[in-house]
């Protein structure tokens, strides 16, 4: 049987990122084109051997240079050797920093490239190099996956022009919830979702609604997810008030209630990729306020969705703004793809891969 060697995913099902819900989505649908698909995933992140047919396999975590995954990228070179497979998918930038060594082992080479990590600022020194390192050497990758226009325009102007196919993220097929749904909330509120990291811009977004919350006593924000930095939650800590909810990580399948519930989706972030909690909110009919970054430009919606993630007068004002008027901010879901769509046009790759047919660019972005 074909095989996918899966590696940059820190494990599935429902466990927080944007890599490991599109891991989530596309690699069941492989399972059931016929693909054996190997998953190497991270620490107490595998809590079990399989997932809808994917086979997960657990190395060990240890937490060096600001991430967990540094030592599952070296486990999984060496599983890949044992393994032979015949194609080896990487979930992410970082874990293309091996690259090199997968094409000297013979192995075809799919990357997913989610979003350029080396302009986080955390990563410092050490980390914005290996970033670079493992960028660089996507040249060398026999398929590159890129979910935004922006990536691909950053990926052209590094010299990188071959085997690239824009396949952004995707919109869930939503199904009704139960009137007493886990995680529902009563009364108005604004929510996003999301890893407290600097890059999400969580201060900006506290400060700005510590000011409204003054005016409008009646409105709440929830902030779903868990802390990521402990150092950024000490500075917004002093900014929260009692008409902000902190829930921290919540399951996947549980965000849902949340998201119908909100009386606006807010992405403050001032570093993105294709951002999966964004096309959540779009999927349940949120009103959507986007920050002002090439990544959320790309979604492509009107001027009046977006606003400068530096000021946080801009964001208060573009909060009240639709808070006034929520029904224009919503977004029509025909405009994006879905899952099914995603596997498939992943798939076509894998297919071309191993018939020798990759194409050298692929522009479709709509489907």
């Amino acid at each position: 049987m074909k095989t996918i060697f899966v590696v940059g995913v820190r494990g599935i099902p429902d466990v927080e990122g944007g890599v490991e819900k599109c891991a989530e989505q596309i690699f069941p649908r492989a399972v059931s084109d016929g693909w054996r698909v190997v998953l190497v995933g991270t620490g107490n992140h595998v809590k079990s051997c399989d997932f809808k047919g994917v086979e997960l396999l657990q190395t060990p975590a240890l937490r060096f240079l600001k991430t967990d995954k540094l030592l599952s990228y070296v486990c999984a070179l060496f599983l890949a050797a044992r393994l032979r497979p015949d194609i080896v998918h990487l979930m992410g930038l970082g874990s293309a920093l091996f690259l090199g060594i997968y094409k000297i082992l013979g192995f075809k080479i799919v990357v997913r490239y989610g979003s350029a990590d080396y302009l986080i600022p955390k990563w410092g020194r050490i980390g914005r190099f290996g970033f670079l390192l493992a960028e660089w050497q996507l040249r060398w990758a026999d398929a590159i996956i890129v979910v935004t226009p922006a990536l691909v325009q950053r990926l052209k102007a590094k010299g990188i022009t071959k085997n690239i196919h824009l396949i952004p993220n995707a919109i869930d097929q939503i199904k009704a919830l139960p009137p007493q749904s886990d995680h529902k909330l009563y009364g108005p509120y604004i929510l996003t979702v999301g890893r407290i990291t600097p890059q999400k811009n969580y201060l900006s977004l506290v400060r700005a609604f510590s000011n409204l919350a003054n005016a409008q006593s009646n409105i709440r924000l929830v902030i779903a997810g868990g802390v990521d930095d402990r150092n950024y939650m000490r500075q917004i800590s002093p900014f929260l008030c009692d008409q902000i909810t902190m829930t921290g990580q919540i399951p996947r399948a549980k965000l849902a209630a949340l998201y119908e519930g909100a009386k606006l989706f807010i992405n403050c972030s001032v570093h993105e990729g294709h951002s999966n909690a964004v096309l959540e909110a779009i999927s349940w009919n949120c009103p959507i306020l986007l920050s002002d970054i090439p990544e959320n430009r790309d979604l492509e919606l009107g001027a009046t969705h977006y606003f400068d993630p530096h000021n946080s007068k801009s964001v208060e004002s573009a909060i009240a703004r639709v808070l006034a008027s929520p029904a224009r901010y919503r977004v029509a879901k025909t405009k994006f793809l879905n899952w099914d769509q995603v596997a498939a046009k992943t798939g076509q790759i894998y297919d071309d891969l191993l018939t020798n047919r990759a194409s050298q660019y692929h522009a479709e972005y709509r489907a």
